[in-house]
């Protein structure tokens, strides 16, 4: 019982402060306060904001690493699990094959996250008429508290569309409220998520300054509502999003908004794809939600992980270089997503990375120095599980990010660009077609593949939308949630991989050879590449945890 109320009941507040440097989220852990003290002013409320801003890049919850996109990733159809072997990170390698299990540290640890962001927010809004701010900060007084409002339905959308039927928990709990938890149906989370949202928006700013970037002004709410609203509709076959108390939120309200944040909102399309990933990719204009992260130098494992953890998890076992460092093997491209990107696609080269390519990188260092025999060379880059001879170069160990101060697997500080512009272009496109106007959805698609070098289309259909979605976000933790917003069908032709062939190596040179196992192929046996997709379950599990702490609680369809 106690370790329910730890995370859904009466949480510790970890309470972070600002730090010296200029973006609003490179910050430092420090001791928490008590809640008594910490509602006093402007500054605790600040403080208490930060709290819940921190959940956004904890990926390392309780030494369980769970990153946000590959969460989603490992059950799309764009990469393999990978990693050393088919029970590291065991969670995922079942979610991947939709064989999860109640008992998951990856899937129990994902819901903890959420409802300890949850419950931060519920302790700032409960508090809030406590706090005395002074006549001069009005406007921060609205920002913080429709940020809160915001952040809280954020976490409830990521569990939601993660396990469906969650308890709605809107305020504090007391010491023995836990006990009267239930599961709120679908319908009703969503309607309060929207709810939330709408409440949100007039409240938060328009933009923010260069100080505060990593918090999130309300053109970030109202294209999460749009992913909400797109979801939502999709999966439950509904032509409206339910908002509590209010208005259903239509396709027309939905449009409107896509263009307000397009016309409005100050992002604009990155005019070079490569500057959203490489050394120019941080607070790029384009994005719309970013969750920040930090090196902090620290080699201390047990420390408060500031670092982006999915870079250190996507990069190359082995291999180390002036490419990409050494990392743990998670999260390779799949052939089939490599096969769509066309040769003039630009994208294709920010998003796959070839493990021809390190090697060739390798054996460059290798025989610059006189005294190597090239003879003598044999690559330190390893094949993960599930290796397709391909990595993601998105959110990954880009050397230019390693750092020799502390632990570099620590310390990737690398931003994750949870929404871009680019997104809300094609979620735009999707509404206009769905509202009959080919015109702006064709308008709409043509600027992302503009961009992408591609030539222009008329007439786009869904399925070319779907497309550009694939291609453009790919790596970024959206494709698994489109697909199963289609259906049954269109997700059990999308995600089912029978009768898999191994791609063979496309070099036969001895540098490319490790461990009689050539890099440039699919290095596995055919059945480790094959998914049996299981519409019954789409979403993950309760976690046996919480139905053990609530003989209320009931599990999910499948399982």
């Amino acid at each position: 019982m106690k370790q329910y109320k730890l995370y859904i009941g009466a949480l510790l507040m970890l309470v972070v402060t600002a730090s010296s440097c200029s973006k609003f989220l490179d910050i430092t852990p420090k001791d928490a306060q008590d809640q008594d003290t910490i509602f006093g002013n402007s500054t605790g409320a600040r403080q208490s904001l930060m709290g819940i801003y921190e959940l956004l890049r904890n990926d390392n919850l309780d030494w369980q690493a769970m990153p946000q996109a590959l969460t989603a990733d490992v059950m799309s159809d764009d990469v393999y699990t990978g990693g050393a072997n088919s029970t590291d990170m065991l969670g995922w390698q079942q979610m991947q094959r939709f064989d999860a299990r109640a008992v998951s540290q990856q899937g129990e640890k994902t819901w903890k996250k959420c409802y300890v962001g949850i419950q931060r927010a519920n302790i700032l809004l409960s508090n809030y008429d406590k706090i005395e701010f002074k006549s001069n900060e009005e406007d921060i007084k609205s920002f913080y508290e429709g940020e809160a409002i915001f952040l809280r339905a954020h976490y409830y959308f990521e569990v939601l569309r993660l396990f469906e039927n969650v308890p709605l928990i809107k305020e504090t709990l007391g010491i023995d409220d836990w006990e009267d938890v239930v599961q709120a149906s679908p319908e009703e989370s969503y309607a309060f998520v929207a709810k939330e949202i709408l409440e949100a928006i007039p409240l938060m700013s328009n933009e923010l300054p260069e100080n505060e970037l990593g918090r999130l002004t309300k053109y970030a709410a109202k294209a999460e509502l749009l992913k909400i609203f797109m979801f939502y509709t999709g999966v439950y076959n509904k032509s409206t999003l339910p908002v509590e108390d209010g208005a259903d939120f239509t396709i027309q309200d939905a449009i409107t908004m896509a263009d307000e944040i397009i016309t409005n909102s100050g992002a604009y399309l990155s005019p070079v794809y490569a500057d959203l990933f490489n050394e120019n990719g941080n607070y790029n204009p384009e994005v719309l939600f970013e969750i920040p992260f930090a090196n902090t130098g620290t080699g201390d494992w047990s420390h408060h992980k500031l670092g982006n953890y999915q870079c250190t998890m996507a990069g190359p076992r082995g291999h180390n270089s002036d490419i990409l460092a050494q990392g743990w093997g998670f999260g390779g491209p799949t052939r089939e997503l490599e096969s769509l990107f066309t040769a003039d696609d630009v994208r294709k080269a920010s998003t796959i990375m070839y493990a021809k390519d390190l090697v060739d990188e390798e054996y460059r260092v290798f025989t610059s120095n006189p005294d190597n025999d090239p003879a003598d060379f044999s690559p330190s880059l390893e094949a993960h599980y599930t290796f397709t001879g391909m990595f993601t170069y998105k959110y990954t160990t880009h050397a230019y990010r390693r750092t020799d101060n502390g632990t570099p697997e620590l310390n990737y500080d690398q931003n994750y660009h949870y929404i871009r512009l680019a997104d809300i272009y094609l979620i735009g496109a999707e509404l206009y077609l769905q509202a009959g106007n080919q015109g702006k959805a064709d308008e709409y698609v043509n600027m992302i593949r503009n961009r992408a070098g591609l030539a222009s289309k008329s007439g786009v259909t869904l399925d070319d939308i779907y497309l550009e979605r694939r291609l453009e976000l790919a790596m970024e933790g959206h494709r698994y949630f489109d697909v199963i917003r289609r259906g049954s069908g269109y997700a059990d032709q999308e995600l089912t991989v029978s009768n898999y062939e191994l791609a063979p190596p496309t070099h036969d040179d001895a540098i490319y050879i490790r461990n009689n196992q050539n890099l440039t192929g699919d290095v596995g046996v055919p059945s480790d590449y094959e998914v049996p997709f299981n519409w019954t379950r789409k979403f993950l599990p309760i976690p046996q945890r919480e139905l053990d702490l609530n003989a209320g609680f009931k599990q999910n369809d499948g399982y």
